[in-house]
């Protein structure tokens, strides 16, 4: 009986023990299975899509891992990692020849699965690029960008020709009218001089017909000076509108060079997402030294094709505001002159001096024309600059203000990486390829230099011709002032236009008229000369530039020459 109930005690003992060691392996293989589980369903984190340098595609909040053979050979025996790493979402291409058509190389969020090495990245779609691969995209991108920024500055250079057009005979034209105009108003100017002051002593014998025929003379030529501003006018607004019809008008050109910036920070967000990938592998250091630093010679080039385009953008919208301005208000004073003589005829002709008064109203008046004319026009000049660069920093862009110091020293970063990296054999490659394109980056940094620097010299000499133009116009529209009263002292007061029965306001009339013309003799004769000092000064400056290859159409003709071989470089390079 004892010995029964000490193998009960036994047995229970045991089959306790065996219940125990069964929930503890039951407890151990849930656990296992929670684990395995945790690691299955591990999720990718991405940054915020708005602060993501490339969203063309959706990011994805969460993945599940794609596994490959080598991953899961390698994580068979590894265990299980209780966290996903970080990264940026990166887009990739798995084909070149599609890459060649369409310029974006970068298609889908990269997903990178839990332990998996950085020599496999595997995109969503299961294509896969690594960092051995990157560098050959890269250098492609590279060429692509490059060819892109070549577009953008030919463009450039195509709107220098197209938009506000100089005709080479422009100035002479205008200014040969105007010698016209002024040689015509100084015969009349004279005839008068003569004819009244050898009669201050008896006015009573001065002829209506002989000073009719004086103002009627520089009434032609008033209206000559007015055609001729009108005329340019015309011409100026008819360039206006040819520019426009081939797509050069502001707005299309704005929106062009927008979508061509667009295009361009596109592919280099690409790249740098590339330079990203490449950068995971310590042998490829070197080669993403020299990516990074193309990268900012590249943005350099950008920054100042497009601050190029501003000013060449906002100049010609200021030059042809300041050009039609100054027409307007040319044929604005020729008119008034005009009218001023006509009512000069109408007192000798009529026999009405009060018209004298109405020729003196429209003397003073075109005077004033003259003297603010010069102001007048610059400052809506200027504002016409002031808007026309707000609507394209609205629709382009801003800050766009790096000089060509900036790409310079870019450019020696670039060299001296490019040296330091050639004595390793996994850059040599690479440093040949940026020398390829080194020629390319020096040949638009020293033409970027060149034309900001004749830029200045040109923004000085406009300032020198602006001082002169104003002096010139206060003097000669001062005169032209002083004119009209001594007409409206003759013709408003009562005293001296009573009739012609009034000896004394024959005398008045007489002496006054005579004066005013004596006044415009000089003002007149300075005009001309000025006139002609400009056209002369114009031309031996073009003989000068000429001479150097520094007129505009030289200058663009050379750019677009050195624009076309760059372009051949880059596609031979790219063949190769």
């Amino acid at each position: 009986m004892a010995i029964t109930k000490s193998r009960s005690k036994v047995f229970t003992l045991l089959l306790a023990s065996s219940f125990m060691l069964q929930a503890n392996l039951a407890c151990l293989a849930a656990d296992s299975t929670a684990a395995a589980a945790a690691a299955d369903q591990q999720v990718v984190a991405f940054p915020d899509p708005a602060l993501s340098v490339v969203s063309t595609a959706p990011l994805i909040a969460s993945a599940t891992p794609v596994s490959t053979p080598a991953a899961m050979a390698e994580t068979t025996n590894a265990p299980a990692k209780t966290s996903a790493p970080s990264l940026e979402p990166l887009e990739a291409t798995t084909d070149d020849a599609d890459y060649s058509n369409d310029r974006s190389i970068l298609k889908s969020p990269l997903l990178v699965a839990a332990g998996e090495p950085a020599s496999g990245f595997v995109l969503s779609g299961g294509a896969s690029i690594s960092p051995d691969q990157a560098p050959d995209k890269i250098d492609l991108l590279t060429k692509q960008i490059l060819l892109k920024e070549i577009e953008l500055e030919r463009f450039n250079l195509h709107y220098t020709q197209e938009v506000n057009i100089q005709g080479r005979w422009k100035g002479w034209r205008y200014g040969g009218l105007q010698e016209v105009n002024g040689a015509l108003v100084l015969t009349g100017a004279i005839i008068s001089v003569a004819y009244r002051g050898a009669r201050l002593e008896d006015a009573k014998a001065v002829k209506p017909c002989i000073q009719e025929s004086s103002n009627y003379i520089s009434m032609t030529g008033a209206y000559i000076g007015a055609g001729a501003a009108v005329m340019e006018f015309g011409v100026n607004a008819y360039h206006d509108a040819v520019a426009r019809h081939h797509g050069f008008g502001p707005t299309e050109a704005i929106n062009n060079v927008a979508r061509l910036k667009g295009e361009i920070e596109r592919m280099m967000a690409e790249r740098d997402s590339l330079i990203r990938v490449e950068g995971t592998s310590a042998a490829l250091s070197g080669q993403t030294q020299l990516d990074v630093a193309e990268g900012k010679v590249l943005g350099d080039m950008l920054n100042e094709s497009l601050a190029e385009f501003e000013r060449f953008h906002v100049g010609a919208r200021r030059n042809i505001a300041f050009q039609q301005t100054q027409y307007f208000l040319d044929m604005s004073k020729y008119v008034l002159n005009a009218l001023g003589y006509q009512f000069a005829f109408l007192s000798l002709h009529d026999h009405h001096r009060r018209f004298n008064g109405n020729a003196g109203a429209l003397f003073m008046t075109s005077g004033g024309v003259m003297i603010g004319a010069p102001l007048v026009s610059r400052l809506f000049a200027k504002g016409v600059a002031e808007l026309t660069r707000s609507r394209y920093e609205h629709a382009v862009g801003h800050g766009f203000k790096g000089g060509s110091s900036t790409l310079e020293q870019d450019l020696a970063g670039l060299d001296s990486i490019a040296k330091s990296v050639r004595i390793s054999n996994n850059s040599e490659r690479a440093a040949d390829r940026v020398t390829d394109r080194f020629a390319n980056y020096e040949e638009h940094q020293k033409t970027y230099s060149n034309e900001i620097r004749e830029r200045q010299k040109n923004k000085n000499k406009a300032v020198l011709s602006a001082t002169q133009n104003i002096g010139a116009s206060i003097y000669i529209g001062g005169s032209k002032v002083a004119s009209g009263v001594l007409f409206g002292c003759a013709g408003f007061n009562h005293i001296y236009n009573a009739g012609s029965e009034s000896i004394e306001a024959d005398r008045v009339t007489n002496d006054d008229l005579f004066a005013s013309s004596v006044i415009a003799i000089p003002a007149t004769a300075f005009s001309m000369l000025d006139t002609l000092r400009i056209q002369v000064k114009g031309e031996i400056q073009r003989k000068k530039a000429k001479d150097q290859g520094l007129l505009v159409s030289q200058i663009t003709a050379k750019r677009l020459t050195q624009l076309d071989a760059m372009e051949a470089r880059l596609k031979a390079a790219a063949i190769r």
